[in-house]
Parts: C-alpha cells; structure tokens; sequence
C-alpha cells in the first residue's frame, strides 16, 4: 500500500512538473512579437525638360475654336521610385492647373501671352518629392506686361568652411529691371529671408551635415508682376 501512494505521489507531481512546463511554454508564445522593420523610400526629385526653363513657348498647337488659347505640351523625366507625378501650373501665385499623370508628359490649355511656372512632384506610397521651378511664356501679344521668369537658382556648400552661396539668375521677357525676396529654409524653417534685393546673389550662411534646404526666390518687376522659383538641395553628409 505505501509503495502503491509513493507511485501516486510521483505521478502527481511529474503531472504537476509537465503542466507548468506547458504553461511556461503558452506564457512565452503568447509574448508581443514586433514587427519587423520596414525602410520607407520615398521617390527621387522629377526634372522637368519641355517647356524650356526662361525661354518662350515653342512646343505648343493652336485649340480649335479658341484663338485666345494654346495647348502646350509638359515633359519631365523618369524618377526612381516614382509611382505617379503631379503636374502644377502657375500663373503668379494662382494655380492654373494641377493633375496627377503615370505617363512623363501631359499637354494643358493655358492662355496666350503669359509667363507661367510649373514643377513636378514625384510620388509614390512612402511619399512624394518636390521637382524644381521651371517658368516658360506662351505665344501671343501679353495683356499689360509680362511677369518674369522664375530665377534659376545655384547653391554651393562649402565643406571646408559649412557655409553655403546661394546664386541666381533672373530675366524678364520685357526686359524690365527686377528685384527679388529671397529666403532660404532649413528642414522648413527660416533660416534667411530678405527682400527688395538688386543684387543676385547671398551668403556666406552657415548649413548643417546632410541637411534639407529649400531657396525661394521670388522674382518682381516694376508693374507688379511676380514669378516664384523654388530649389530644394541636401547638404553633404
């Protein structure tokens, strides 16, 4: 009989010994489990091609049953990482068209005789990435006087000293004299702003290792005409 309970005891506690095992094992499986992680890449800047930055128009057809209006066609370059692009017309400040596109051209109806700016912005599930100013006018006699086109900015860093030069080139169809507000951001905040500039270029400013900028030139005439040109760049690492 006592051998007989000696065997019951141990079996109850091998029993005992296999459920907390079991449990153990349930506990550590039920443990949050993280997600991997996932590297977010986000498109490379578009370049636009046609219309030519700062030159008329040249690539453009007559709209049937409306003389005071062209169809001008938009090239850009392929980005990587791009899934779409969206096209964005201004004239000034006023948008004038926007439209999202999987092709690299599109073709838009804008008016005759005017300066107009466009940029690109590649896009794709990570984000989307801001293209360059380009700036063009269309055929025909201008209304008043044309608005300038959006500069063509240039900035240089430095790495000896991490200062960079921000240099610029403005033009008028009219050839009227043009001043400019200039102001530069760091990661989209303002890190320089000036206005009524006759000059075309500033600096020396301190900028920081592989840092986003984005320069904005806002380019006027003496009739109150505006256009605005803007350039994002990453500082060296």
């Amino acid at each position: 009989m006592k051998k007989f309970l000696n065997i019951k005891i141990r079996l109850l506690m091998f029993s005992a010994l296999i459920f907390l095992v079991s449990c153990e094992e349930e506990m550590a499986s039920e443990e949050p489990v993280e997600p991997p992680i996932q590297n977010e890449t986000p498109p490379a800047k578009a370049v636009g091609t046609l219309p030519v930055n700062g030159e008329p128009c040249s690539d453009y057809e007559e709209v049937s049953g409306d003389d005071s209006k062209v169809s001008v066609l938009f090239n850009w370059n392929s980005a990587q990482f791009a899934d779409s692009y969206v096209l964005n017309v201004l004239e000034g400040s006023s948008q004038v068209f926007t439209g999202s596109f999987t092709t690299l051209n599109a073709n838009v109806e804008l008016d005759r005789g005017k300066t107009f700016s466009w940029s690109v912005t590649s896009v794709n599930e990570d984000g989307q990435t801001n293209g360059d100013s380009n700036s063009f006018t269309t055929p025909g006699t201008p209304i008043g006087n044309f608005a300038p086109y959006t500069a063509e900015i240039v900035v240089t860093f430095d790495e000896g000293t991490s200062e960079m030069t921000v240099t610029w080139v403005g033009s008028d169809e009219d050839g009227d004299e043009l001043t400019f507000d200039v102001e530069v951001f760091e990661e989209g905040q303002s890190v320089f702003d000036s206005v009524d500039l006759t000059s075309t270029s500033i600096g020396p400013i301190g900028y920081m290792l592989d840092t986003d900028y984005t320069v904005e030139v806002i380019s006027r005439d003496g009739f109150g005409n505006f256009s605005v040109a803007r350039l994002e760049v990453t500082s060296p690492d």
